[in-house]
Formats: C-alpha cells, sequence, structure tokens
C-alpha cells in the first residue's frame, strides 16, 4: 500500500470521517480496511493511504483496544498536596488517565487525580514511582463480575497500539509469534464478554484543560435516589461517595463541568435541582486535563 499524501480525489468530508467515524468500532477483521472504504465510499487505497498521512501528522492514534466493564481492574481517587512540577511526575504514570488541578485554600488538596491498576500491588508500584505519597485514597466501585485478562501478552500489544496499516492483526500475531486468527478470536471473545468494549482509531485527547469546580461535604449521606438524581443531571461530570474516614474525609464529591461563575449560584443551582440543597464544606475551582485516552494496565 502507498505511504504517500492522500489523492486529490481524497476530499475533506473522508478526514472527517476517518477522525470521527472509527472512535466506537473499527472492524474486527483480516482487512478492516477494506470493511472501512466499503462504509465511507472512498477506494481502500485511498482510505488507508489518508489515514496513515493522519496518523504521521499526530491527527490520529495507532488502533488501540478501549477495555469493557468486565475487565478486572480497580481504579483509585487520589489527593495530593503537590509542589510544582508534580503533576507532570504523575501524568507520567501509565495508569494515571485523569488529573485536576486545584486553587491551593481552606487547607484541601492541590491535586486530585484518577488511576487505574490491574490490582492494588500494581496501583502501589506506580505511585512508589512518585516523591510524594496521596493524602487521601478511595477505591471506586467496580462492577460485582469481573473477568481475569486470560492473554496479557496479547492485552500489552493492542494497548500499546497496533500500526495503521492494511493487515494490523496479522502484524500484532508476527509480533506475538501466533496466528492472525489467534489474534481476532481472542478479541471477538473478549469483546463477548464484555472485557474489551471495541478497538477505536480516533485523534489522542485535547491538551487544552477543561474547566470545572469540585464540591465536597465531610458529613453528608446521600440516599441512593439523591446519588441517581446528581448522576443524571446535566453538567455532572463525576459523583464520589466514601467513607469520611481518615484515608478519605469526604462522604460525597461532585465535579461539574463548567466554568467557575462568580458568587458560585450557577452549579449550586443544578446541584438543587438535584435535590442537594446543602450547602458544601468546601469547593475549589479545577483545571482538568487527560493525560491518556484510559489507563495503561498491561504496558506498566
Amino acid at each position: 500500500m502507498p505511504t504517500t499524501a492522500s489523492p486529490p480525489s481524497c476530499c475533506a468530508g473522508l478526514r472527517q470521517t476517518l477522525i470521527q467515524g472509527w472512535q466506537q468500532d473499527f472492524p474486527l477483521h483480516p482487512s478492516p480496511f477494506r470493511q472501512m472504504a466499503a462504509r465511507s465510499g472512498a477506494t481502500p487505497r485511498e482510505l488507508l493511504s489518508t489515514c496513515r498521512e493522519l496518523n504521521r501528522s499526530g491527527a490520529l492514534q495507532p488502533i488501540r483496544v478501549r477495555w469493557g466493564a468486565t475487565l478486572r481492574r480497580g481504579r483509585w481517587r487520589l489527593a495530593f498536596d503537590a509542589p510544582p512540577g508534580f503533576a507532570t511526575a504523575l501524568a507520567a504514570l501509565p495508569g494515571c488517565f485523569r488529573i485536576e488541578r486545584a486553587q491551593a485554600g481552606d487547607g484541601l488538596p492541590t491535586l486530585w487525580a484518577e488511576i487505574e491498576a490491574l490490582d492494588e500491588a500494581a496501583l502501589g508500584r506506580q505511585l512508589a514511582r512518585l516523591a510524594l505519597p496521596p493524602l487521601a485514597r478511595l477505591r471506586l466501585p467496580s462492577p460485582d463480575t469481573t473477568l481475569s485478562c486470560d492473554d496479557p501478552q496479547l492485552a500489552a500489544c493492542v494497548e500499546r497500539g497496533l500500526p495503521v496499516c492494511s493487515k494490523p492483526f496479522a502484524e500484532c500475531a508476527r509480533q506475538l509469534g501466533c496466528s492472525e486468527h489467534h489474534v481476532l478470536s481472542s478479541l471477538s471473545a473478549w469483546r463477548r464478554q464484555g472485557q474489551l468494549e471495541g478497538l477505536v482509531l480516533k485523534p489522542p485527547p485535547t491538551p487544552v484543560p477543561q474547566l470545572g469546580t469540585l464540591a465536597l461535604w465531610r458529613r453528608l449521606e446521600p440516599s441512593a435516589a439523591l446519588l441517581q438524581r446528581l448522576r443524571e443531571q446535566r453538567g455532572i461530570d463525576r459523583v464520589i461517595t466514601g467513607p469520611g474516614s481518615d484515608d478519605w474525609p469526604w462522604q460525597l464529591g461532585v465535579v461539574l463541568r463548567a466554568a467557575p461563575q462568580l458568587g458560585a449560584e450557577p452549579w449550586r443551582e443544578r446541584l438543587a435541582a438535584a435535590g442537594l440543597a446543602a450547602a458544601p464544606d468546601a469547593s475549589q475551582p479545577l483545571r482538568i486535563e487527560q493525560p491518556r485516552d484510559q489507563a495503561l494496565l498491561f504496558n506498566t
């Protein structure tokens, strides 16, 4: 297949299709770009050439896996009182996929993060790379039924990313010393079991931070109905419940994706609309960053 720039017949619409169209369901097929071409109206040669160009320019990442809900792993929310530059080291941890920078004040942490790892030991190895331990740590809920990965080498290969080429699964098989049939059948089985949500061909995460607000309550035990209403409320990005203990002093936390407003009335009105009238014990403006699309679980 040619690796030169896209031919003149490749219009801007095809580029937009590539950037938007396979963020969820990249085909699990020996010749995925042929299937994609049939759906996009381009020729396979034209489509692959354009994908390669976008990949080389950084507009598209390699073909990567998106893990599903039933893959066994843990997710933690961590709080740090961090000096300047600490966020860079935190973002370098393979399991870190979210960082929230907060303004100092009210004795609250200045940095919040979410990390995924296969287990507590894997989390501990990552945190040992940091100069400071977390001030607070909370393990977030996970599905009741999960499955351990039965082929970590294959998982690591698709997590790193497959090359943008005509036979990406054959290339993965070559690297692992197995058959293409084994790669495709294993990925298909993981998808049926819910361990794999799908494969994606998509742009990298935006480097532009998103603005938000974190509100915290130390002694407020929300009902299940209130939690559900909060999660359904437009603009609410995170609803975090905790024990209110030494490890995690807050019983409820809410992250709202919006620019903080003078007086904080707009976001408080949204909480009140969900039935949460009690004022938070503390609130912080946030700058929310996404170091990577998802945690690296097998390439650590």
